[in-house]
């Protein structure tokens, strides 16, 4: 047995799994907040009587969760975010489970509709201009510009709900679904052109709906303008010019998980 400086005491056994879980309580605590320098190595180790390479393995499994980055020649530094830890989590759970675009976009739509009757109550008038506003820009000429703007737009349903864990539960659903509506405007231009406008419509009620205080029509427009969504993808998905084979979904959810570390480390 090993006792560091503060008088916390380690068993030999497995004493890198008890460091990563004595630096990974610091990090979730927010005493390492996010973009904080870890102490050097020899000071780990002198903090813990043990060995470089033992505090080397817990910094590995620590970077392996997403919650630390070694820069070379600059020092591992504290990266750990909702987002990223969120992203890693649902498409390891999606990729392992091997659920298809189906069982991912209904998870969404639930915890949307969940979003919009908090919303009802929680919303203040400031957040749902910034809601129809949004809205407003989703229609646009360019497809990179109309997929932003209707990530913005569901992004700010969830945020205007005032449940963080809700927030960032669905932030990552979201890139999924605005990710397959990008696959269907690149491959059928013609089928996207055609949804834009009913789509459009769908979502201009939930923002009047939101606006109206009205929980049950909230609810029930956001249901409807995710199905319309989920519809839309589902039907490209069964023609021969869409062709979303369950590898290809998996390395789309893969890419935004990558995609998300890469930019919150």
């Amino acid at each position: 047995m090993s006792m560091d400086g503060g008088g916390r005491k380690f068993t030999r056994e497995r004493i890198s799994d008890q460091i990563f879980e004595d630096l990974r309580d610091r990090i979730l605590s927010g005493a390492l907040p996010h973009g904080s320098r870890l102490p050097a190595e020899r000071d780990l180790a002198a903090e813990f009587g043990v060995s470089g390479q033992t505090v080397r393995e817990s910094i590995r499994a620590l970077t392996a969760m997403g919650l630390v980055t070694s820069k070379q020649g600059s020092g591992t530094f504290v990266t750990a975010q909702g987002d990223s830890l969120t992203a890693m989590s649902l498409a390891s759970v999606i990729q392992l489970e091997k659920l298809g675009p189906t069982d991912v976009l209904g998870v969404l739509g639930a915890l949307l509709s969940h979003a919009a009757s908090l919303a009802v109550t929680r919303a203040s008038d400031a957040d749902l201009a910034e809601l129809r506003e949004a809205a407003e820009h989703v229609p646009a000429a360019d497809l990179q510009e109309t997929a932003a703007h209707l990530k913005h737009f569901l992004q700010a349903l969830a945020a205007i709900s005032h449940n963080p864990l809700l927030a960032v539960l669905c932030r990552f659903l979201i890139d999924i679904q605005v990710g397959l509506a990008l696959e269907l405007g690149t491959r059928q231009p013609s089928a996207w052109k055609k949804a834009t406008a009913p789509l459009q419509d769908d979502r201009m009620a939930v923002v009047a709906a939101l606006e109206a205080r009205d929980a049950a029509r909230a609810v029930q427009c956001t249901q409807t303008c995710h199905d319309h969504m989920v519809d839309l993808i589902g039907k490209a998905a069964q023609s021969r010019s869409f062709q979303l084979a369950d590898t290809e979904f998996a390395r789309l959810v893969a890419q935004l998980s990558a995609a998300q570390k890469q930019l919150l480390s």
